[in-house]
């Protein structure tokens, strides 16, 4: 899959798929926003973390009738994603985290 986000090209082909996270993303549709004034609708999808060569970070998933959508995200934020969700392969990367 190829994305050109903001004037960079991210080809996963040539990327490291990481791991598989999961992130919220807020929905802004009509419908639900006149059914729930004032709160955030939104949902969680299960997504794809990347890495490129040069250290760029990618978030891929799918949405309705599969369509694929790429995020481009900095590496704090994947870093968040991994720990919270792929442990093992944040302490591989980064660090141990400490025992409670």
């Amino acid at each position: 899959m190829q994305f050109v986000i903001n004037g960079m090209k991210y080809n996963t082909e040539n990327m490291e798929e990481v791991a598989e996270v999961r992130k919220w993303y807020q929905v802004n549709k009509f419908f639900f926003s006149a059914m729930c004034t004032g709160k955030e609708i939104g949902r969680e999808y299960q997504c794809k973390l990347w890495k490129s060569a040069k250290g760029n970070w990618l978030l891929t998933h799918e949405r309705d009738y599969g369509k694929i959508f790429g995020e481009a995200i900095q590496e704090e934020e994947a870093k968040k994603l991994l720990m919270d969700y792929a442990t093992a392969i944040y302490e591989t990367m980064y660090e141990k985290l400490p025992e409670a």
